[in-house]
């Protein structure tokens, strides 16, 4: 038995050693590996961020131009044709709302739910008052008359729905990027 302890013993004295060389040099490593995916993880986020952060600004840009271009005003400027009947006017207002809407549709990645939100119920509130002075014209009434109908309309708001969006977005932009 004496024997059998020598010579575990004497094992221990050298195994003893080198397991305690690998456990530090495991927990060295393994520490600096943590590390290193840790600041490549914040170098990738930065990264990112720096391509992300123009992409985002042209977005916002994109919305408010889009915003602008279905104004009703800005409508009424660029579709109106004197010659026009109130419904083929109304019809083309409508379609260019649509479009607009539609060739902007995937900025919505690049903003916050709430802003897409936003763009959403004002496109829609645009359609609405266009519908609600159209209905009230006579079937014989030209693009001139719901043209006035409309610009009437918008006087008597206190703020405009496309303006309105337009500060909210300015808003967010200042909140993310002021």
């Amino acid at each position: 038995m004496d024997a059998f302890l020598n010579v575990l013993l004497e094992a221990l004295k050298y195994i003893l050693p080198s397991v305690v060389v690998f456990l530090t040099a495991y927990y060295i490593i393994r520490n600096h590996s943590q590390e290193t995916l840790q600041q490549m993880a914040i170098e990738t986020r930065k990264q990112n961020q720096s391509l992300i952060t123009p992409v985002r600004l042209q977005a916002y840009e994109r919305l408010v131009l889009f915003l602008e271009r279905v104004s009703p005003a800005q409508l009424i400027i660029n579709l109106n044709q004197p010659n026009v009947s109130a419904h083929a006017f109304r019809a083309d207002m409508i379609a260019t709302i649509n479009q607009e809407y539609a060739y902007n549709i995937s900025q919505q990645v690049y903003v916050s739910a709430q802003a897409w939100n936003v763009i959403r119920v004002v496109k829609e509130q645009v359609i609405q008052l266009i519908n609600s002075e159209y209905e009230k014209m006579p079937e014989a009434a030209m693009a001139p008359d719901l043209s006035k109908a409309i610009i009437e309309a918008m006087m008597q708001q206190q703020q405009q729905p496309t303006q309105k969006a337009i500060d909210f977005l300015k808003a967010e932009l200042n909140l993310l990027f002021g």
